[in-house]
């Protein structure tokens, strides 16, 4: 079998973590140079849909809850390449997401010109040779086309005027094949930074999760391992000096930078234990130590993890990163809107006994998905339903920007990442000059121009959920009750906080109802009689709501709400 050469162990790594609580490094403001003295190497040899039941879903205590403002928050997932030019070298950059940060929020309570939202997440923007940014060359510095160090600090202060965190693309799996780092280590088996990667003497002939791992060194002798491409060599992270490092990066991006939180990328792959290669227990191990150092910097300081399908997500819970996107629910969520179901109430209802605190991402696609208009198949009337499903519902929302006007796209990546279209013209007001990535043929009539003054358009809807969302406690953070109903393809379910009272009826199918009845055994409502306040339909229009009486226990018993439900309509009902 191959010798891999990996440097210390995790018991190395608990050390520094001990070590850099109590004295944290300097901030670093370009690439460091190799550490004066490294850890001896050691060799190591390798070998290669469940039933509705009626039950309240409370959230856990079993971990400290994450960042305030969490709590009622919602994010918005941009592109900086694709989300506004201000220099017209067409190419979006940070000056630009700080002329639209109005657009997001402009600090205004009750403003029905902005989102709303309380928080952005910024695709990688550090140094890299690709447009997309998950290979840096430089975890310290801004890739030039978006800016400078200047332009990030100043898009932060800019945005928490407006109530707004940035959470910043933070990828510590691997680097670019161009990073100084491995170049050096590539190219001299001496060089202090070849234990920051895993080289082995030859191929260990074993594959990847995600099929070729190991590629030749273009560069020297041996073989290198990267998970993902032969461009993205994986960082040895059982090596205590890069350990090191990847918290000195993370305490520049807290201190220097002022960001909120990092959304981290990969992090199932992070450790490898020869031929287990995903959520190993080394990994799990990392991010336990990594969290005792991030909090001992920012204690609000957020972090949400990328694991896709495939793994064990509880195996992440409750000591290690804040949260986790739960993309079994996004596609739940996108699968009820497309068939007419309403199977995504009993998978969030099992979400929330899994994670605590309700604490996972909800998301519609992100960017590595064909755009959830598209996966919907332009039909509006899905697209608003599955709007409304997921922000009334638990977790924490991110929204992939120009999903809030109905943007198209899907594979190759780049064509999920196309400049934002704001207005109708052949550049989509994203530009003075060309787009790097050419725009939606669709831009004339897909636009936020063009939607701003439509009360019905899709942008809209949803600002008018963003709103509910942030001024409504239950809707917020409150308990999640499925209902019963005579229709298994209507989505009914209350959600409930201190003194905030909130029914959602969605109707998922193409056809009316006019006999709906709900029906639960036991909820957290009070009993007595409650008077019905519509705070949004989807249809716009404002239907006369029958009173509820709720029994002892919070039962409730054939509840007739709605006279008249049209196909794909909803409802967002408070109750007092």
């Amino acid at each position: 079998m191959p010798k891999i050469k990996r440097l210390g162990a995790l018991a190395a790594n608990f050390l520094l973590v001990l070590m850099l609580l109590g004295a944290c490094g300097d901030n670093n403001t370009a690439t460091p140079s190799p550490l004066a003295t490294t850890t001896a190497a050691t060799t190591i040899i390798t070998t290669p849909v469940t039933t509705n039941t009626n039950t309240t879903v409370t959230t856990t205590t079993n971990a400290a809850p994450a960042a305030a403002w969490t709590q009622d928050g919602v994010c918005y997932s941009l592109f900086v390449r694709s989300f506004f030019d201000s220099n017209g070298d067409g190419n979006g950059d940070l000056q630009g997401v700080i002329a639209k940060l109005d657009y997001l929020n402009d600090g205004k309570s009750g403003s029905s010109k902005s989102l709303g939202v309380n928080c952005i997440w910024l695709l990688p923007v550090t140094e890299s040779p690709t447009y997309h940014g998950y290979d840096t060359t430089d975890y310290y510095k801004i890739n030039p086309d978006y800016g400078t160090n200047d332009d990030f600090k100043k898009l932060v202060q800019e945005a928490h005027k407006r109530g707004i965190n940035v959470l910043v693309d933070m990828v510590f799996n691997h680097t670019s094949i161009k990073h100084p780092w491995f170049q050096q280590a590539a190219a001299d088996p001496k060089s202090p930074y070849r234990n920051w990667y895993i080289f082995s003497d030859t191929d260990p002939g074993y594959p990847g999760p995600l099929g070729q791992a190991w590629h030749k060194n273009p560069l020297g002798e041996g073989y290198y391992y990267g998970v993902f491409d032969s461009n993205l060599p994986d960082l040895n992270l059982t090596n205590p000096d890069v350990t090191k490092e990847l918290y000195k990066v993370t305490e520049f991006w807290i201190k220097e930078m002022g960001v909120d939180g990092f959304r981290m990328d990969a992090i199932k792959h992070f450790i490898e234990d020869g031929q287990k290669q995903v959520d190993t227990p080394q990994t799990h191990q990392w991010l336990r130590d990594y969290r005792k150092y991030y909090l001992s910097l920012k204690p609000d300081f957020y972090t949400i993890g990328e694991i896709s399908a495939g793994s064990s997500l509880l195996g992440y819970y409750p000591d290690q990163l804040d949260s986790y996107f739960e993309f079994s629910l996004a596609l739940s969520f996108v699968n009820s809107a497309k068939r007419g179901q309403a199977s995504f109430v009993n998978l969030i209802k099992d979400a929330n006994k899994n994670w605590p605190n309700q604490r996972y991402g909800s998301f519609l696609t992100n960017h590595d998905q064909p755009r959830i208009m598209d996966a919907l198949g332009n039909d509006m009337a899905m697209m608003k339903l599955a709007a409304t499903a997921y922000l009334t519902s638990t977790g924490l929302p991110f929204i992939y920007y120009g999903e809030e006007i109905g943007m198209l796209g899907t594979k190759p990546d780049e064509q999920i990442r196309t400049p934002m279209q704001w207005s109708g013209d052949s550049k989509g007001g994203f530009s003075t000059g060309t787009p790097w990535e050419p725009l939606n043929p669709d831009v004339a009539k897909v636009n936020v121009q063009t939607q701003d003054s439509d009360s019905t358009s899709l942008l809209n809807l949803y600002r008018k959920l963003i709103q509910i969302r942030r001024t409504t406690p239950a809707v917020a953070q409150g308990d999640y009750t499925p209902l019963n109903s005579n229709y298994y393809k209507v989505a009914t379910y209350l959600r409930h906080a201190e003194n905030s009272d909130v029914l959602v009826v969605l109707n998922m199918s193409d056809q009316p109802i006019t006999d709906l009845k709900l029906d639960i055994d036991k909820s957290s409502l009070a009993s007595g009689q409650y008077s019905p306040t519509l705070l949004m339909s989807l249809d716009g229009t404002n239907p006369a709501l029958a009173p509820l009486t709720v029994q002892a226990n919070g039962a409730i018993v054939g509840y007739a709400p709605l006279a008249n439900i049209p196909a794909t309509s909803g409802y967002i009902i408070k109750l007092k």
